[in-house]
């Protein structure tokens, strides 16, 4: 496949730790980005509204905590009017990871959606139903129908946005403490339309397989040039 433009945006902001860590775990993220795309990143908010200035893009991985940073506002709000434009932009790999709830809290709010940070905890998701609409059917299927995920969670996500969801008998999963029961309201992943464009989050902290699997449904949704191919990430 020859692509003449790049298409992916790593939108990478953290601290050295953040992105070390990034640089070591999702070494195959990248390469299964990079076999469907072509990508770019940036590592400072300077570079990143250049970028944004001379260039056009399919969409944004925002991998890191970096851009929910206070000082980081201006470009919170270019990436809204990107988004509303019709532009992608996907929260994940190690956002969960590292941002602090006041932070995400305030990033929703630049937005403007009432999202919230919600809870911390592994239990078992399902895929929603309604996903068939916002993924199409082709793609829908090929998402695992359930998996256990540690997340952070958001709240107030409208019910057509959530991607993954809790059923009634979904219990917290843990090896120190008892299980109880989890909020059914709530989402460790969502799919939201914004606009034009799209926005999408995976609270997932520990890059499960069905969360790569989700993220490359995504981006096949999203980035229209992209095809999606499944194949498992290797990790040698």
């Amino acid at each position: 496949m020859v692509i003449s433009e790049v298409q992916i945006l790593y939108l990478r902001l953290g601290d050295d730790a953040q992105i070390s860590i990034f640089d070591d775990l999702y070494q195959g993220v990248v390469a299964q980005v990079a076999s469907v795309s072509t990508a770019q990143e940036a590592k400072n908010a300077a570079v990143a509204q250049s970028l944004f200035a001379t260039q056009s893009f399919k969409a944004v991985l925002i991998v890191d905590a970096g851009i929910a940073w206070p000082k980081n506002k201006p470009l919170q709000k270019q990436l809204a009017s990107y988004a509303q434009q019709g532009g992608t932009i996907i929260f994940c790999c190690l956002f969960s990871n590292f941002v602090r709830p006041p932070n995400m809290d305030s990033l929703w709010s630049t937005f403007g959606l009432l999202w919230k940070y919600g809870d911390y905890h592994r239990t078992i998701f399902y895929l929603s139903q309604r996903m068939k609409n916002v993924l199409g059917q082709n793609r829908a299927v090929r998402l695992l129908k359930e998996y256990s995920m540690k997340a952070n969670h958001l709240k107030n996500v409208p019910e057509e946005s959530r991607v993954y969801v809790p059923l009634e008998q979904s219990q917290t999963q843990s090896a120190v403490f008892p299980p109880s029961s989890v909020d059914k309201c709530q989402t460790p992943a969502a799919l939201h339309k914004y606009g034009e464009g799209w926005l999408g989050f995976i609270g997932d902290v520990n890059n499960e397989r069905g969360t790569q699997v989700l993220l490359m449904a995504m981006l096949g949704k999203l980035s229209p040039i992209l095809r999606y191919r499944r194949r498992r990430i290797s990790w040698d």
